[in-house]
């Protein structure tokens, strides 16, 4: 999770030249807040997928904003949920061999021998293996798998990736984010204050 907070020193700063509006203050405070907290969510999706060759609408999906109120003035960003499914991951592709999977953007494309893309009864599309196979996987162009008996065709496993939140909560990009974070909130702070400054002119 992280969680963006405002310095007391800046409150004090904020409410003492809004004193004359009543909840100015706060409602400026809480403004910049959840700008920033926006700002965030756009820099982790951003820094993230420099790690990951992932979708970014798969990346997004991680991301849960808790917003700043006037009586709150704190907000966070948490990312959860399972491993990224390796179809939300750009590129993958199926191949005579398997599927084509790029994971990370620093390593190499890989095949993963006997697995497939397919989509389910209920809509969902995925890469899967047939667990018969075993560790040691190949697949052959001369087998109708379809035709094979059901314990060869069933079960299967969905194959995944890395979790967002693991890859997020990496020194270099919690880092970067942060820093990110830090100049987002000072740059909106002055902004939503000299806003209300401009409506007395």
């Amino acid at each position: 999770m992280i969680r963006i907070s405002i310095d007391p020193i800046d409150q004090a700063r904020v409410r003492n030249i809004l004193s004359g509006m009543k909840n100015m203050g706060e409602r400026v405070l809480s403004r910049s807040l959840n700008k920033t907290i926006t700002g965030v969510k756009t820099d982790a999706s951003t820094e993230i997928r420099q790690e990951l060759n992932a979708k970014k609408a798969a990346v997004d999906e991680t991301f849960t904003l808790n917003k700043a109120t006037i009586k709150k003035l704190s907000a966070s960003i948490v990312s959860t949920g399972k491993p990224l499914a390796l179809i939300d991951f750009v590129g993958t592709r199926q191949t005579n061999k398997g599927v084509s999977v790029l994971v990370k953007k620093t390593g190499a494309r890989k095949i993963i021998p006997g697995a497939f893309i397919a989509t389910m009864k209920e809509g969902h599309k995925g890469v899967f293996w047939r667990n018969w196979h075993g560790v040691k996987r190949t697949k052959s162009t001369k087998i109708k798998y379809g035709a094979l008996p059901k314990k060869y065709r069933l079960p299967m496993s969905e194959r995944f990736g890395p979790r967002v939140p693991d890859i997020l909560g990496n020194d270099s990009v919690m880092g970067t984010v942060l820093k990110k974070a830090s100049d987002r909130l000072h740059t909106n702070i002055e902004s939503e204050l000299n806003y209300e400054l401009g409506k007395l002119k």
